[in-house]
């Protein structure tokens, strides 16, 4: 068997976390040495393993490869490695060492590939030749982003890779940094652009997104998170949100839905509308099933519409850490085998997994570097962290304790990625104004973990219709619901339905409701306290379904009745609340020292007598 390797050696003026944040998008080597990207799946092999495989056709043959998980540690290298099941080669790899010096890096990068027969020739002299330019264009990719748009991050706070993202939005891209770009349709495109113009939102944002649209890679354009492109922008997140479905509804975007594995964190399956999600979801990576909560595991993600540019998502390395920002490390141990490396930690919380028996511990890092970090795992997982470390390195031992080969995963706890979850969506009033049909598939509740539900209801507008007649009247309640959509909307909630008088809106948190509800209280009081109107509150916290009704995104469960229930226990300009609701850090804050009521009341539909709290939202605190 004859191997082609090659190596290239740079210095380059960055720090090692910045370097090794854009070197862990290991797709970038591959787009360089002109790869064909690969179709994966996973697959049972006959030893019973299960395997992430790959095809594809590259130089005319057809070639199929196992890719088993990567290794690598944050900072310090990333390793991969193929073994080919069909085409000419036999196995191939690529490597990267990173060493710290000061304020720059020293980068070794190694690409190699074997094969027998008329495939030794090739690789010695096409291949090497081939590696070698292509180790040279991924490197200069590499310094060219650190050059002209540095990633700013905070270490302690955020992956730098998830920094590096950022800063890629703002650069003129290449095809070895992003990839390739699909001519526009451009009579498509502006046809497009042009209905948006007429929406009722940020028109730098507008021109900006769609500028965005008509000149970056398909890669950058095939799935778009509206809060990441917000922080790349220095964007308000909300109104980037808008944005984002303004281009959707105009044509310029699709609204697909991604559903991420609660273990491994990354997006396992898609649905192209919610009536497509179900109640469980599942993850071929993991190979688990679980139940699906629309508010943790639903993502909102966008893509460029096909009517305007048809793309693909192009995967040349699947098991890229660049996919994974929040593992900080992945590392493969044979049977009984134990591996000592230094790394630089960040503070707060790790959590370790292994992959094939799914163990689970952690440990916690504070703001020096431990001396040493063991983990050991077979019948069972450990993870300690002791001491301090003298030269700034931690020294992490691990220790497979098994007969059987084991991958190990080092998890960041305290970052998520910047996404659009369900949470959000649900509680934004562009996207229930924009996309009312968006709902899930009749018979089909979707799993809320939490939400706040808001109840209002205006008092004294019956006698109000008799006193001064019906047209009157009329436009009056007209414009008190002006009042609490404005005041909901400021709040960061949203309207979901009116009924008769009354509102139901919903909010991420008790205390932006809580806001909410004092500028409701507000708004009535002056200008129709003198006609004898006033509004009553009732909000509450907790899980509830998502539902399709009237063909409609609607909500329900005990949350929603009993906030109803609160309601109607409320005089007016009241809000009631329970009083474990008051313990609620936000709210207390915001009540502060307002007149409050308790009592007790029996509740319609809710078993036990409840302790309520009526807040005067007309005294101050």
């Amino acid at each position: 068997m004859t191997e082609a390797s090659e190596q290239l050696e740079r210095r380059i003026a960055a720090p090692a976390p910045l370097v090794w944040a854009l070197v862990a998008d290991t797709n970038r080597f591959d787009r360089a040495a002109g790869l064909t990207a690969g179709t994966y799946s996973f697959r049972e092999m006959p030893d019973g393993r299960r395997e992430r495989v790959a095809r594809a056709k590259q130089a005319g043959f057809d070639i199929e490869w196992i890719e088993p998980a990567y290794d690598w540690i944050e900072g310090r290298f990333v390793r991969g490695r193929r073994t080919f099941v069909a085409g000419p080669p036999k196995s191939g790899g690529f490597s990267v060492e990173l060493t710290p010096d000061g304020e720059s890096t020293i980068v070794k990068a190694r690409a190699w590939v074997a094969g027998d027969g008329v495939l030794g020739f090739v690789a010695r002299t096409i291949m090497r030749p081939q590696f070698r330019t292509a180790l040279r264009r991924y490197l200069d990719a590499i310094e060219k982003v650190l050059r002209e748009a540095r990633p700013v991050y905070d270490w302690a706070a955020e992956p730098p890779a998830a920094a590096a993202r950022r800063a890629l939005m703002t650069q003129v891209a290449d095809e070895v940094t992003t990839g390739v770009r699909t001519p526009n349709d451009e009579t498509s495109f502006a046809f497009r652009a042009r209905k948006l113009k007429d929406a009722p939102i940020d028109p730098d944002l507008r021109d900006k997104l769609v500028e965005y649209l008509r000149t970056r890679s398909d890669e950058e354009v095939a799935t778009l998170r509206p809060f990441e492109v917000a922080g790349a922008w220095g964007a308000d997140r909300r109104e980037t949100l808008r944005v984002f479905l303004h281009a959707a509804r105009a044509g310029l975007l699709e609204l697909e839905w991604q559903i991420n594995c609660p273990t491994c964190r990354v997006g396992a399956q898609t649905a192209s509308n919610l009536k497509d999600v179900g109640r469980q979801g599942h993850c071929d990576a993991c190979q688990i099933e679980y139940d699906l909560d629309f508010a943790e595991h639903v993502e909102a993600i966008f893509r460029v519409s096909p009517s305007i540019r048809k793309v693909e998502t192009a995967v040349y390395c699947a098991s890229s850490p660049w996919f994974r920002p929040h593992v900080f490390a992945q590392l493969s141990l044979e049977p009984w085998q134990t591996v000592t490396l230094p790394a630089q930690l960040p503070p707060g919380v790790m959590l370790v997994r292994t992959l094939r028996e799914r163990r689970r511990g952690q440990f916690l890092v504070g703001e020096r570097q431990p001396e040493r970090v063991r983990i050991a795992f077979g019948e069972e997982l450990v993870a300690e962290a002791s001491g301090v470390a003298e030269n700034g390195d931690a020294r992490i031992e691990l220790h497979n304790e098994s007969d059987r080969a084991e991958t190990v995963l080092l998890e960041r706890t305290g970052w998520n990625a910047d996404i659009v979850l369900g949470s959000v969506i649900a509680t934004f009033p562009d996207f229930l104004d924009l996309f009312a049909t968006e709902a899930p598939a009749s018979g089909v509740e979707l799993t809320v973990s939490t939400m706040t539900v808001l109840f209002s209801d205006l008092t004294g507008s019956t006698a109000l219709y008799q006193r001064v007649g019906d047209a009157r009247a009329y436009a009056i309640v007209g414009e008190h619901f002006r009042d609490m959509t404005r005041a909901v909307a400021e709040a960061e909630g949203a309207i979901v339905k009116t009924m008769g008088d009354a509102v139901m809106a919903t909010f991420a948190s008790p205390a932006a409701a809580l806001d909410a509800a004092y500028a409701m209280v507000r708004e009535c009081e002056r200008a129709h306290g003198g006609l004898g109107l006033s509004v009553k509150i009732g909000l509450h916290e907790g899980p509830c379904l998502a539902v399709r009704a009237n063909d409609r995104l609607d909500f329900f469960g005990t949350t929603v009745n009993l906030s109803a229930r609160l309601q109607a226990q409320a005089k007016g300009s009241e809000i009631v609340v329970t009083e474990a609701m008051l313990d609620h850090e936000g709210v207390r804050a915001k009540v502060g020292a307002r007149p409050l009521r308790r009592f007790t009341a029996s509740l319609k539909g809710i078993d036990a007598e409840q302790r309520l709290v009526g807040i005067d939202a007309t005294g101050r605190p």
